[in-house]
């Protein structure tokens, strides 16, 4: 008998940290995605090499659902990239409550070389 109202609950319990650990995979994965953009981007010459350095990064994710944009201040060179979390019983919820977000990741690098953004 107490098995039987307690299963329900761990099945639940199962999900919810499955979902928590997809979450967390796909923020990983945009976070060392603006890591390399940023790091690629900021070995570039000039600025239409560094943003097709950020777009051959992007591309070869995989990802069609990712954004990205590249700022340069001074000598300091930053990538933002977004992207929609991949489906599962927690985000399709959230979805349908309107309580989800795009993952974001930002990174940093100062450029080897002086580029402008034009």
């Amino acid at each position: 008998m107490e098995f039987a109202l307690l299963l329900p609950l761990f099945v639940l319990l199962m999900v919810a940290l499955l979902d928590v650990v997809a979450i967390a995979r796909d923020q990983l994965h945009v976070d060392m995605l603006a890591r390399d953009a940023a790091r690629r981007a900021s070995q570039a010459s000039n600025i239409d090499e560094a943003r097709e350095s950020v777009t051959m990064i992007i591309a070869h994710a995989g990802r069609s659902d990712t954004q990205w944009q590249l700022t340069v201040n001074g000598d300091m060179l930053t990538v933002h990239v977004s992207m929609e979390p991949r489906s599962s019983l927690m985000t399709t919820s959230l979805h349908w409550l309107g309580g989800v977000r795009r993952i974001e990741g930002w990174a940093s690098f100062v450029t080897e070389y002086d580029i402008t953004d034009k």
